[in-house]
């Protein structure tokens, strides 16, 4: 293909000439320019000077939750309600409702690729409406009739026709959210690191085309219920992760468990609240779902007596100051205070290991940089979290 049109005098050149002339003279012109056009970038760097000249800030999509053209998942285990957080989420960035107290700062297309629930998704869609009295009409969140397989390329490509087909007339999508990644992984096995990167190239094939973030949903370990399932490319990979926690009073958690340029947000705390709908099922009693409204700290039953372990933790945090502790000298205050009965060191690292995992998946703690604070229990004691953090 020639890059650009012949000038006067080449085209004076190929009057001249008879037929053969002319195709000869042109292959040689078209084969320069096309070698000029298809002349690949080189790779150059630039400066420490050259990189700092402009100020560029995050692209939030959610300040400071999540930001454009990022990889995030939310896991955590069956049960904890990470479906329902993420159609919330979803349903506020396409809507421009505030989420939770935090300002949507780029509204926008939200594409839902469902793998599971698709007989209840219509309900927790609808009371998610109702409840925050939003027209479904206006709102541009769609969700995908059946999972993808991300380790297709043939389904990725069908996966981008259809957002395609619909941007068109509702905007390029600012997220994707895909529930769960089991589901939507395609013929592969989540624990295979080579499969996994697979599914994370699909995924950035389809945040490269948009340049929107992608959200996962995704299970917690069988064990491990601390970490996500599969293979740990996929946490290398993210740049936001986060963990939804059911905790003993009904209350949920969430809490960031990586962030990759950014400081760790604020956890957030979250209770599901039944919502009856003015559908009725086939006994003519009202159709039901559930929303996430969220909940301070201050709100949440804490009476469930601490004992064991868990209590001797929380009180050498308490005693240390309770605010802005530093992890090694919280340990150390912990043994000293017993809480493994035997002397080996091994085992006392368990035992306040299992302690604080305990204790901040209730939201009694948090952490920032390996520092620790006390949050609140049933001891009546209780430290204002922001208030803390100003100060240290």
């Amino acid at each position: 293909m020639i890059a650009k049109p012949l000038s006067a005098e080449q085209l004076d050149e190929l009057e001249r000439m008879n037929s053969m002339e002319v195709e000869e003279r042109l292959a040689i012109m078209t084969e320069g320019r096309s070698a000029e056009k298809e002349k690949p970038n080189r790779l150059h760097f630039l400066s420490a000077d050259e990189l700092c000249r402009e100020r560029k800030t995050a692209d939030w999509l959610v300040k400071p939750y999540l930001d454009k053209d990022t990889l995030g998942t939310i896991f955590g285990e069956a049960g904890s309600g990470k479906s329902f957080l993420a159609t919330d989420f979803g349903l506020c960035v396409a809507s421009n409702h505030q989420w939770h107290g935090f300002q949507i700062n780029q509204p926008g297309t939200v594409f839902y690729i469902a793998g599971e629930g698709f007989g209840g998704f219509n309900r927790r869609i609808k009371a998610w409406a109702d409840k925050h009295g939003c027209e479904l009409a206006n709102i541009p969140f769609f969700v995908s009739d059946r999972p993808a397989q991300i380790l297709e390329p043939a389904s990725i490509k069908e996966v981008q026709q259809a957002i395609d087909e619909l941007s068109e007339k509702h905007g390029k999508p600012v997220l994707i959210i895909v529930d769960t990644l089991n589901r939507n992984f395609g013929p592969g096995d989540e624990n295979s690191t080579g499969d996994m990167t697979r599914f994370i190239s699909g995924l950035d094939e389809i945040r490269a085309r948009y340049q929107c973030a992608i959200l996962t949903v995704h299970h917690s370990g069988l064990t491990a219920t601390d970490r996500a399932r599969g293979a740990s490319a996929l946490r290398a990979a993210l740049d936001w992760e986060y963990r939804l926690t059911k905790n003993a009073d009904g209350t949920r958690i969430l809490t960031c468990t990586k962030s990759k340029d950014y400081g760790e947000p604020e956890p957030l705390n979250f209770e599901m609240d039944t919502v009856e709908l003015d559908w009725l099922d086939d006994d003519g009693e009202p159709l039901t779902s559930c929303i996430m409204r969220r909940v301070d700290v201050s709100e949440i039953d804490e009476t469930i007596s601490l004992r064991g372990t868990k209590r001797i933790a929380y009180d050498c945090l308490v005693k240390l100051g309770g605010a802005g502790i530093d992890v090694d000298e919280w340990r150390l205050a912990c043994y000293t205070a017993g809480i493994s009965p035997t002397s080996n060191t091994e085992a006392k690292r368990k035992a306040f290991k299992r302690a604080v995992s305990e204790l901040q998946d209730r939201g009694i703690v948090s952490a920032r940089n390996d520092l620790w604070w006390a949050r609140k229990a049933d001891t009546g004691q209780t430290n204002d979290y922001n208030d803390l953090q100003n100060r240290y």
